[in-house]
Order: C-alpha cells, then structure tokens, then sequence
C-alpha cells in the first residue's frame, strides 16, 4: 500500500473562477491525474473543490517561477489567464510584486500595484504572450488562410479563433451567451478542426466597449469567469472592429458581473461594493494584458 502525502495548498479565486495554488519550489510534488481529479473534486473535504490546480515550480529559464495548470479532469494545460493573476498574487505575499511567471503557453509579465497581505482583494495585470491567428500556431487540424470567420456550426455565427498562451473559439452573438455555451460548449470544446481542443468563447457587445462573455473552459466545462477567454475575445473584437469608437481597453463581463448569487458569493471571499467584477483588457493590435481582482480564501492541508 503507497504511503499518503500531505500536501498543502492555498484557495484562491479570480471572480468566482477558484483555484488551489500548491508551492513546489521547495519540495518538490509529483501530481498524477487521479491525485488532480481528487483536489479538484467538489467534494473534497479540505480543498472544497476547485476549477484548476496551479503548482509552482522553480523557473526553467529566466523568469522567476513556473506555473504548471491542471484542470480539474486532470488534463494539464498551457495557459490560465485568471490563475496567472492568482499566481501574482500569492508570490507578491513573499515580496516580488513584480516578476515573470513561466508556463507552456509562454512568459507573463506579472504586477501587483499594492504589495497585498492574504485574505485582502488585489487587481494585478498581466502582460500575455502575443496573440496568435495562423492556422498552425493555434493549432487546427487543416490549413485555412483566414481564422477570423470559421464555421464550426451550422446554427452560429462563424467563430474568430486566436491562440492566446491556449487556444480558443469566440463566437459574437446578441444575446443568450450562458445559454448557449451551455448548449455548445462541449460539443464545441472537440470540434473536428481543433485537434488540442479550444475553450469555447460566447460574447455579446454591450456600450462603452462593454463585453458579456461566457465561457465553456476546455477540460473544466462552464465557468464563472476565463482570464485568457477575456483576453481572446478582446482582440477578436479588435479586429472585428466591433465597437465604432474604438480604444485599447475592454471591459469584460464574465457571469458573476450579472448574477447576483455570484456577486454575493464573492462577496463571501472578500470582494467590496468597490472592487471591480469585471476583467479589463488593454490590446493595441500588439500588446495584450488583463487585470481583474483575486481574492484569498484559506490555507490548508490536503491527504492523498
């Protein structure tokens, strides 16, 4: 019988899209998928449950950290847009408020305006790796010249799809987005043309280059709010120009900026009338980056 391991961990979330950040710098811990799926799983007695696993290694190259990302079917996968913000976060109560975290997906430049203490509301802003759009870079399955208008159903409107440290599909839309990633999404997430998957993407323009967005995460399914999903749909909507008085900035709407029960629930962990529940997006058709708040919710030990 394999002896169990205690392994701590810290609950975080950015808007309501929670994690569990294990620090294996020092120690180092092998994770498998079946040690993934039981840390994630909601009823998990220590954890609570979780929609990724974030473990922080030593850097590889230059940059001062490596974030490894598993999503809670034990996939593991490049990119976490909101994750690398609750990375920032929690390496900013050790002292750099300022540094580069390394993951699959490519480097981020990560800042917390204010050196934060746990259980306080941070906003840092990350600096992703620039977008890509060629067909082979996001990756699809066949050659095809233009990415920014690709059917993937019958029923909708044709999809953008950009590769943003992950890949992803955005699809523009009226109204009805948590509908409709809720009937799509999985379908969508094993599409025919996206070998590696895609996070299925839903958006509705609002004024002000106000975006509601909502999300079906590859390998974690629907969730309350996707940092890089913000930041794909962001730039789609910059090259589709989709708002007449264009500037950089979007402000993204993820579900717990319309749904009470989700506001009250990050309220729970921390976040003020003041706080923002929004995620915003700067892209200049070069530089992208994405500030949102993240909370701390507690400390613990979990057995496996």
């Amino acid at each position: 019988m394999s002896e169990k391991r205690t392994i701590a961990f810290t609950k975080m979330n950015g808007l309501g899209n929670d994690f569990v950040v294990i620090d294996a710098r020092r120690e180092p811990s092998a994770l498998g998928s079946d040690d993934v799926r039981v840390l994630a799983a909601r009823d998990n007695p220590h954890t609570k449950g979780c929609d990724q696993i974030l473990v922080l290694r030593p850097a590889r190259n230059t940059g001062d950290v490596f974030m490894q990302i598993f999503n809670a079917d034990g996939s593991e996968v490049e990119a976490c847009g909101n994750g690398a913000r609750a990375v920032a976060a929690f390496m900013a109560t050790q002292g750099a408020c300022a540094g580069v975290v390394e993951t699959l997906g490519g480097e981020l430049r990560c800042n917390v305006p204010a050196s934060p203490q746990a259980g306080f509301i941070h906003h840092p802003v990350v600096t992703m790796p620039p977008p890509r759009v060629a067909w082979d870079e996001i990756p699809l399955a066949e050659e095809m010249p233009d990415t920014s208008q690709v059917e993937l159903h019958r029923d909708l409107p044709p999809a953008f799809l950009v590769n943003v440290g992950n890949p992803h599909a955005v699809i523009f839309v009226e109204a009805g987005t948590a509908g409709l990633a809720a009937q799509y999404g999985f379908q969508l997430e094993r599409h025919r043309l996206l070998p590696e998957g895609a996070n299925i993407n839903f958006a509705a323009c609002k004024g002000d280059n106000v975006i509601e967005l909502d999300t079906w995460e590859r390998g974690a399914g629907l969730t309350q709010a996707c940092g890089t999903g913000a930041c794909a749909t962001a730039v789609a909507a910059f090259h589709l120009g989709k708002f007449e008085n264009h500037n950089n900035e979007f402000r993204i709407e993820p579900p717990c900026a319309r749904s009470q029960a989700a506001i009250d629930g990050q309220r729970q962990s921390g976040l003020k009338q003041d706080d923002l529940f929004e995620i915003l997006v700067n892209y200049n058709g070069t530089d992208l980056t994405q500030q949102g708040p993240v909370a701390f919710e507690f400390e613990g030990e979990a057995v496996l």
